[in-house]
């Protein structure tokens, strides 16, 4: 499997970084995957408005994990992806199309302080636009609508709790026009520069009949958001040991056991433990697929000394043994 590592902050460098791992070049801003990696490319659009993106149509040749390092620097990828799925079902195809189970298609809002994986096995393909954006973009963009500044609280409290949602019909729809829009027609880079911000809008439009409809109203103060999100950063700082008592945690914070629970579920959107687990099962995930450690390893890493333990917990989160996911690769 290949493993390619980055967190470039620039598209132009990231798509440099990828034609080295695959031994190609890129040329104007388009990289075409070489015969030994897949067929298809991934191409560099520059916004006239400082946005980068990257449009994806390949299929791959071999397994490929992608995986982006965190930095602790405001950096976000808002991700459109359609992928189907390499593995073929019992049934098999219908009329020389892929069974609907096999496609997966998502948006995605990640923050550049996460770890994130992208894995694709071999003749998975790939249909996507990846735009990515600092902070002080995203705060001149909602600077000028009108419910910028909920968006942005909301953004805030959410960010690290964001998880892929189903990509719905309309989204496929750009994505396709994307994709399909010849590059050689004259007005090919404006239908695509456009058809990029209608994504992006359609987003944040979507994330404000969101709030609309939980009628999302954040009561915490400022120094109980940050509070909050300091013990979140204790939690995750050491798996190899117990995580620190509700109650060591509540001093911490300067605040009741109670209302930090509460506090906690609001910003993550989940209980102060479960959070807690879900990194903790995503880091034994990263571990394992870096193949540079046994399930041992990485259960005594992760503070399991009963490795059968581990092991459920582990299939609890991702329903696969640890055992499984490294004999699969």
């Amino acid at each position: 499997m290949l493993k390619i590592e980055y967190n470039h902050t620039d598209y132009a460098e990231l798509l440099s970084d990828f034609a080295q791992y695959f031994d190609c070049a890129v040329v104007d801003n388009l990289l075409v995957l070489p015969p030994h990696i897949g067929n298809g490319y991934m191409k560099l659009v520059e916004m006239p408005n400082g946005l980068q993106g990257i449009i994806s149509n390949y299929t791959v040749h071999q397994d490929i994990l992608f995986k982006r390092n965190k930095i602790n620097r405001d950096f976000f990828t808002l991700r459109f992806d359609e992928v189907i799925m390499s593995e073929k079902p019992v049934d098999g195809e219908v009329d020389g199309l892929p069974d609907i189970n096999q496609i997966r298609s998502a948006v995605f809002l990640g923050s550049a302080k996460f770890e994130w994986l992208f894995l694709t096995t071999n003749g998975t393909q790939v249909k996507g636009v990846n735009i990515f954006f600092s902070k002080d973009w995203l705060e001149h963009f909602l600077a000028v609508e009108s419910v910028g500044d909920l968006i942005k609280k909301y953004l805030s409290l959410k960010m690290s709790a964001f998880n892929y949602e189903p990509m719905d019909m309309e989204y496929k729809r750009i994505l396709g026009e994307i994709v399909n829009t010849e590059q050689h027609f004259m007005y090919g880079s404006m239908v695509v520069q456009n058809r990029i911000m209608l994504m992006l809008e359609r987003f944040f439009t979507r994330i404000y009949y969101k709030m609309s409809d939980i009628h999302f109203d954040v009561k915490l103060t400022n120094d109980d958001i940050n509070s909050v999100k300091k013990i979140a950063h204790e939690l995750l700082k050491d798996f190899s040991v117990e995580p620190v008592g509700i109650n060591k945690l509540a001093k911490m914070a300067a605040m009741s056991p109670s209302k930090l629970k509460i506090s906690f579920k609001e910003i993550f959107g989940m209980p102060i433990y479960q959070y807690y687990q879900k990194h903790r099962m995503n880091r034994a995930k990263a571990m394992l697929l870096s193949r540079k450690y046994s399930v041992k390893e990485v259960g005594l890493e992760l503070g399991y000394n009963n490795l059968s333990n581990f092991a459920k917990a582990f299939k609890k989160s991702f329903d696969q043994l640890p055992s499984d996911l490294l004999g699969r690769y």
